[in-house]
C-alpha cells in the first residue's frame, strides 16, 4: 500500500493511502489537524496545496470549480473534502487554508 504525506502546521504526517474516502475523512481517520467545517466544497477551510501526485487524485470536482479561483486551481490547491486517491503512487499535501 502506498503511503500519503500530509503536511500540516502541526507537524508532518505519512499515512497509509486509501482510495475510497477524502483526504479530510483520511485525516480524521488518522487523527491528523486538517481543518474543515461543511466538508461539502463549500466553507474552503480544507483548502489543500497538491505538492506532488496531482496524477494519483481525482480530476476537480464542480463544487472545487466553484469555490476556488481558476488561479489558484492552477497553483495547485484543491479542497480536501474533495479529493481522493484514484491510483498509487507518492501522494503530498498540504493544508492551506487561506
Amino acid at each position: 500500500m502506498e503511503k500519503l504525506s500530509l503536511h500540516t502546521r502541526s507537524g508532518d504526517f505519512v499515512i497509509p493511502a486509501h482510495t475510497d474516502i477524502s483526504i479530510v475523512e483520511l485525516a480524521k481517520k488518522h487523527k491528523i489537524p486538517w481543518g474543515y467545517s461543511c466538508q461539502r466544497g463549500i466553507c474552503a477551510q480544507c483548502r489543500t496545496k497538491v505538492i506532488e501526485g496531482a496524477e494519483h487524485l481525482n480530476e476537480v470536482t464542480e463544487k472545487e470549480k466553484v469555490r476556488l479561483r481558476k488561479a489558484e486551481r492552477a497553483e495547485g490547491y484543491r479542497l480536501g473534502c474533495q479529493i481522493t486517491i484514484t491510483s498509487a503512487g507518492v501522494i503530498s499535501l498540504k493544508h492551506a487554508p487561506y
